[in-house]
C-alpha cells in the first residue's frame, strides 16, 4: 500500500489427547466462560500437591516448564500532550510513540484521555471521539526531508487485513467513548505479530513505528453537547457552501445537504457556545495507553484482524469484490424507520476465512445492539453495550462508555473462505448524525481442516488443543498452542 496522506489517516487509524498408551503434551488452561482475563497461570505453586486433578484413572503431573515460559510484560505509556479549549476540536496525529520494540506479540492495547495531572477526563467535558493507532515503516533518510505540509513523507503505511478500501479503516487498533470498558485483550496463546518486515513494504522502508491519530471534542460550555459530538454541522461553524469543493470518504464531491460527521468536525471547527460562556479556559491532556506483550516464539499464534464497516457498499467486478466503506453514517428526519429502532446493516464477503478468536465493535451513544452473521443466519458473535450512569469517569451518564465482547471456544467458529458475512448494527430510532459501526474480527487462518480444536472442561476451566496435525500458518502445531506447562495423561 502506498503512502498516504495525514487527513486520509484520519479518515480512515487443546483438549486431552485420548489415547492408550502414556502421552506427554502441553496445555492451556483458560478461565472458564469467555473472557481472556487471569488466564494465564501466573504461580505453578497454585497446584501444589494437585497431583491428582481427575477422577478414575487419568493422572495429571504438571512439570515446572512456567519458569522458563514467555512471561507476559507490561508497559503504560503517555502519549505527548496537546491543548483542549472549550467547544474546540482537537485533532492531533503523534507519530513515533512509545512502543514495545523488537519481534513481540501483542496480547492487550487499552487507551483513555487525561489531563496533564494523568487524571482520568470525563466524557461529558473531554469526549474521546477516537484514537487509532497506525502501524508504518520509516526510511530515515527521507522522512528527515519531512516538513509540516508533508508530515508522511519517508514513511509508508501498513494497513490491517481489511476489508475496506485503501487506507479507508486501516488501523491497528481504535476505540473512542467506549474505550474505557471495552476490552481489545486477546486470549492466549494468539497476538498481533509485529517487529517484523512485510514482503509488501519496500526494503528501504526500514524502520518500524506507530501513529496516533486523537479526536477530541471539548465540550465544557457548549449550549449542546449531544450536538457537539455527534458533530451535527448546525452547531459548528461551518456552512453547506463549505462542502462544493470538498470530496467524501469515497472519493466523489460531498452534497451540500450533509448533515453531519467528521467533515463537521475538522481542526478549525468550533461547537456554539453558551453565550457569555469564558472559551479561554485551555487544558492539556494525553492519551494514557498499555501495551500488554510477549517476545515472539513458537509458542505464539499470530492472527489476523479485520474491520467489517456497516457502510460498505459491496459490488463486484465480476467475482472479486470492490468494497466502499463509508465509515460514518446518520439517522436523519428522512431515513428513521417506523419503530423504535433504526436497523442499519450490510453484507461483507470474506475472501479469507478462519477461526474466529475473538469479536468486538466500535461505536457511538444510541447504540442497542449490534451482531455478525454467518451467511447460514447463524450468529457469530452478539454485543452489548454498556452505558454510564453517574459522573465519574468511565460510568458518565448517557455515555457508552464499553462494548461487550465475544470469545468463542477455540474452534468452535470457522468463517469459509468467500462466506458472506452480514454485520447489523440497531440503533434508537432519533436523529443522530457521524455514527460509526465498526465490526472487529479477529481470527486465525487456517490451512487444513483436520485437525480440529476440541474443548474439554477440567475442574471449571476450559481446557483446548489440538488432536495433532497443523492449525495455522507456519506454525508448530504443537508447541504454539501449549506454552505452560507440561502434564502427562494416562487415559
Amino acid at each position: 500500500m502506498a503512502p498516504f496522506s495525514s487527513s486520509q489517516a484520519r479518515r480512515c487509524g487443546l483438549f486431552l489427547i485420548r489415547r492408550v498408551s502414556l502421552l506427554t503434551v502441553r496445555v492451556l488452561l483458560v478461565r472458564e466462560g469467555n473472557s481472556p482475563r487471569g488466564s494465564l497461570i501466573d504461580n505453578m505453586t497454585a497446584f501444589s500437591g494437585a497431583q491428582q486433578l481427575a477422577s478414575g484413572d487419568s493422572r495429571i503431573i504438571f512439570a515446572r516448564q512456567y519458569e522458563n515460559s514467555n512471561h507476559i510484560k507490561t508497559a503504560t505509556f503517555y502519549s505527548e500532550q496537546f491543548v483542549l479549549e472549550p467547544g474546540k476540536v482537537t485533532i492531533t496525529d503523534l507519530f513515533d510513540i512509545e512502543f514495545p520494540r523488537g519481534h513481540i506479540g501483542i496480547k492487550n492495547f487499552q487507551a483513555e484521555l487525561v489531563d496533564e495531572h494523568r487524571n482520568s477526563l470525563p466524557l461529558y467535558e473531554a469526549y474521546l471521539h477516537h484514537y487509532f493507532v497506525l502501524r508504518y515503516f520509516e526510511n530515515v533518510t527521507m522522512s528527515r526531508q519531512a516538513n509540516q505540509s508533508q508530515p508522511i513523507y519517508g514513511k509508508y503505511f501498513r494497513r490491517n487485513d481489511g476489508v475496506c478500501q485503501g487506507s479507508v479503516n486501516s488501523y491497528s487498533w481504535g476505540l473512542g467513548v467506549d474505550a474505557r470498558k471495552t476490552s481489545l485483550e486477546l486470549p492466549d496463546p494468539f497476538r498481533i505479530e509485529v517487529g517484523t518486515h512485510p514482503e509488501n513494504v519496500p526494503k528501504e522502508y526500514n524502520e518500524e513505528k506507530w501513529l496516533f491519530d486523537i479526536m477530541v471534542i471539548d465540550t465544557r460550555g457548549t449550549e449542546d453537547k449531544n450536538g457537539c459530538t455527534e458533530c451535527r454541522c448546525d452547531h459548528y461553524n461551518v456552512k453547506s457552501e463549505d462542502f462544493v469543493s470538498k470530496t467524501g470518504i469515497d472519493g466523489k464531491p460531498m452534497s451540500g445537504d450533509y448533515k453531519g460527521g467528521i467533515f463537521c468536525c475538522e481542526k478549525t471547527s468550533q461547537c456554539k457556545l453558551q453565550k457569555g460562556y469564558n472559551n479561554k479556559q485551555p487544558r492539556k491532556a494525553s492519551l494514557k495507553y498499555t501495551v500488554t506483550w510477549v517476545d515472539w516464539d513458537q509458542y505464539q499464534v499470530p492472527i489476523k484482524f479485520y474491520i467489517l464497516d456497516v457502510t460498505d457498499q459491496v459490488t463486484y467486478n465480476g467475482s472479486e469484490p470492490i468494497h466502499n466503506c463509508m465509515v460514518e453514517y446518520s439517522i436523519t428526519p428522512q431515513n428513521t424507520d417506523i419503530g423504535h429502532y433504526h436497523i442499519k446493516k450490510t453484507k461483507i464477503p470474506m475472501k479469507k476465512g478462519g477461526n474466529l478468536i475473538y469479536s468486538i465493535v466500535h461505536v457511538h451513544p444510541g447504540i442497542i445492539n449490534a451482531t455478525l452473521y454467518g451467511e447460514n443466519g447463524k450468529v457469530l458473535c452478539a454485543v452489548q453495550p454498556t452505558y454510564g450512569t453517574g459522573e465519574e469517569p468511565g460510568n458518565e451518564k448517557g455515555y457508552v462508555v464499553g462494548m461487550s465482547g465475544c470469545y468463542p471456544k477455540p474452534g468452535s467458529i470457522k468463517i469459509q473462505d468467500g462466506e458472506i458475512l452480514t454485520v447489523e448494527f440497531i440503533h434508537e430510532n432519533k436523529y443522530n448524525t457521524g455514527l460509526m459501526g465498526h465490526f472487529y474480527v479477529r481470527i486465525i487462518i487456517v490451512v487444513r481442516t483436520e485437525p480440529m480444536i476440541e474443548p474439554i472442561r477440567l475442574l471449571g476451566h476450559w481446557v483446548t488443543g489440538l488432536t495433532g496435525g497443523s492449525l495455522v500458518e507456519s506454525v508448530n502445531p504443537v508447541k504454539t498452542h501449549m506454552q505452560l506447562f507440561s502434564c502427562e495423561v494416562d487415559i
